[in-house]
This record gives C-alpha cells, sequence and structure tokens, in this order.
C-alpha cells in the first residue's frame, strides 16, 4: 500500500545508520555516517537503484582504523573514505587528494565531509517530509548544511545547502556534488548521459597509467580525444574494461539551469539533477572501468561520475588555485570571513517509454521539470515552484 503522506524515519542500510525520505512514488536514502546517499528508487522498482555501490564490504568510515583497514582499504587518506562511499557524496573544502601537508596533519581525499558524523533532525508531513543534516568540519573551520524535503505525489527531492566559515578570515574552497553511477543502470548499451557543455579539459594524471584519454587536452564536449587518437563521447560509458579517465566540462555559459540526465531505456529510467550554473559552473567526468587494480578496487568497479561544483577537476586547492580561471570561468568559491554561502538544487526520477534513449533538454517550468528527449516528445516531472525553489535562499539565510 502506497503512503499518503511523506514519511521521515531512522533505519539501517547494509548495517549502517541512516534517514529514510519516503512518499507515495519514491524513497531516498541518507547515511549519517559520511552524508553518503547510495539509495534512490521508485517505491515500486526497489531494485532499481541508478547509483554506484562498491563491490566492497562498506563501513561507517568514523570506524576506519589505519592498522586493520589499511590492507583492505588502502592508506588512511584515501582508505578512509573509501571505507564508506556509495552513491552520491559530498566533497567540501578540497576536491582530489590534499596537499602533502594536509594529509601529514590528518586530511583525507575529498575533504572532511565523506568521513565525518552527520547530525540529522527529520519531519514528517501530509504534503511534505524534511531531512536536515549537518556537519561540522575543524580542520577547515566550516559548518555545513544540507536539507532534502520531498512532496507527496513528486519523485524529485529538493536540496539546500549551505556553508559557514567559523574562521576571521575570508576561505577559498572546492565544493562538489559527487554523484557516481553504476551497474546495472550503468551499461555501454543501455545508459546515456547528456549534460549542456560547453568546452573541456582532460586531466593531466594519466589515470594510473590505465587512461582512455589524451593527457591535459582540450576540447567540445561530448567528444574527448582519446588516448589512441581516435574519438570519445563522454554520453556513454565505455565498453573497453581495464581504463579510466578523468574529465572536466564546463556547463554552457549562456545557461541559468544546468543539468545532468542519465537514461537507460532498458530499465525505462531517467534520473537526473538540476542546479544553477552561477552556483555550479563545472561538472566533472569520471570513469573507472575495471582499471584500478589496488584494494579495495581489485579491477572490479564500473563506475561513472557526474560531479557538479565549483571545479573543473580534482586536483586539490593549490594546483587549482596555481591554475586560476579556467575558459574565463572560476573554479574555486570564495566564503568571507565569518560568512556564509547557500546553493539549491535537485535530483529527480523519471519513468521513459521504451523510444526514449536520451535526454536532449531538462528546463524548469512553474510546477514541473520539463524533460525533452529524443524519443518525438517531452516528459513532465511534476514540481511544484521549482524554479523558485532553485532561487531560494539556503536553510541558514
Amino acid at each position: 500500500m502506497k503512503t499518503q503522506k511523506v514519511e521521515c524515519g531512522r533505519g539501517l542500510w547494509q548495517g549502517r545508520p541512516a534517514c529514510i525520505l519516503r512518499n507515495d512514488v519514491v524513497v531516498l536514502t541518507h547515511l549519517t555516517g559520511g552524508g553518503h546517499i547510495p539509495d534512490f528508487h521508485f517505491l515500486d522498482a526497489p531494485t532499481l537503484n541508478p547509483f554506484w555501490i562498491p563491490h566492497w564490504k562498506l563501513r561507517d568510515p568514523m570506524l576506519f582504523r589505519p592498522a586493520r583497514d589499511e590492507s583492505e582499504f588502502g592508506p588512511a587518506p584515501v582508505g578512509k573514505l573509501l571505507s564508506g562511499i556509495a552513491g552520491h557524496s559530498l566533497c567540501l573544502g578540497v576536491f582530489g587528494m590534499p596537499s602533502g601537508e594536509e594529509i601529514a596533519a590528518g586530511a583525507v581525499l575529498h575533504g572532511e565531509a565523506g568521513v565525518r558524523p552527520w547530525t540529522a533532525t527529520l519531519r514528517s508531513g501530509h504534503d511534505e517530509g524534511r531531512l536536515r543534516f549537518s556537519v561540522r568540519l575543524p580542520a577547515f573551520g566550516l559548518i555545513f548544511t544540507r536539507e532534502l524535503s520531498l512532496r507527496l505525489g513528486e519523485s524529485v527531492v529538493r536540496v539546500r545547502e549551505s556553508v559557514r566559515n567559523l574562521r576571521g578570515a575570508d576561505q577559498f574552497i572546492q565544493w562538489q556534488q559527487h554523484a557516481v553511477l553504476g551497474p546495472p543502470f550503468l551499461h555501454p548499451d543501455d545508459c546515456i548521459v547528456t549534460l549542456p557543455g560547453s568546452r573541456g579539459i582532460t586531466d593531466a594524471g594519466g589515470y594510473e597509467g590505465h587512461a582512455a584519454l589524451a593527457s591535459n587536452a582540450e576540447f567540445t564536449w561530448p567528444l574527448a580525444p582519446g588516448v589512441e587518437g581516435c574519438s570519445v563521447d563522454l554520453q556513454r560509458p565505455r565498453r573497453k574494461v581495464g581504463s579510466g579517465f578523468v574529465a572536466g566540462i564546463q556547463i554552457d555559459p549562456r545557461r541559468e539551469h544546468a543539468f545532468v540526465c542519465a537514461v537507460n531505456h532498458v530499465q525505462r529510467l531517467a534520473v537526473g539533477y538540476v542546479f544553477r550554473r552561477s552556483q555550479f559552473p563545472w561538472v566533472t567526468v569520471w570513469e573507472e572501468n575495471r582499471a584500478r587494480t589496488a584494494p579495495p578496487w581489485r579491477s572490479r568497479e564500473q563506475a561513472r561520475a557526474f560531479e557538479f561544483g565549483v571545479s573543473p577537476l580534482p586536483i586539490g586547492r593549490a594546483e587549482t588555485l596555481r591554475r586560476g580561471e579556467t575558459f574565463g570561468t572560476s573554479t574555486l568559491l570564495r566564503i568571507p570571513a565569518r560568512g556564509s554561502i547557500g546553493a539549491a538544487w535537485v535530483m529527480f526520477l523519471c519513468r521513459v517509454p521504451p523510444t526514449v534513449r536520451r535526454a536532449i533538454d531538462v528546463t524548469c517550468q512553474p510546477n514541473r521539470l520539463h524533460l525533452a528527449t529524443d524519443g518525438g516528445g517531452a516528459l513532465a516531472i511534476p514540481a511544484a515552484a521549482i524554479a523558485d525553489f532553485l532561487a531560494s535562499p539556503s536553510p541558514d539565510s
């Protein structure tokens, strides 16, 4: 029986403490250990979760102990995050590896938010339910707040976030939503991901000797230069096993609202995000296709991430600062002393007819998201006052 109210509850996901947001259409799970979102599915299709769930045994990252766990998950600066990562996670403060000095002081991959405990308050309601989270990041002197809301009858989750600077000095940080898709939703024959990209640049790191793309090369979305000289369409997961890549995509500067949308035509399912370009002007595309052999990867993982945020590449703050603007677009975010800054974005699920292979565009209408497709029509996703929400202030404003 479908619920006739929006319910917020506490439970477990793979044995880990979680908060669950549920209406009469969809269910979303949000972990309190590291703030990851591992599951988002239609109420009547619980097995169709588009997010990446690693093969390795996951645990809350606060439980990581180097002497016990490094052989399983890797050295602490990386292994602590990997021990708990799943689905959608947050990179805050730093995107990528911290500096050597930061690592010596205890810093980890993608910053503190993904490895610290998040406090939660829950509010159920007949028409709307809310989950509110906060996490303190002592190394950066920040407090992060996230509020998720879901209305009855909708498959759109609204998210408001804020970052507050506790220090008496300006800070320049990175802030990225690390959204990762995985099998069986992610499939080279069945899945196509689109976004309103403009110019792009590949990472210079070479992907640990298994790069699918040419190093440090500029291109125009969606065709990137392959390492073997041919073009690679970044809208499709690659077939070639044993390779991977990282690339930064500039959102079309003419857009007010940006989006990322993935369609699996066999599952007849679309999942996506809508956000303001002024807040998150970049999407980082990462693919791991059984390339990484070290623990915990062990050549088993297939994942494709579309990480929207303020930076093009996960190269840390120091290198991002050294490079400065890319394609005339900023790559770091300034938070004033004792100040705060907010953002709003939404995530959605949508069922698609069998004729639809890809999304062409996602736009905001007064009370819906409008999904234009290649299947000869458009799909309306109910979302009351959605444009007003995306223009609204953060939960702490």
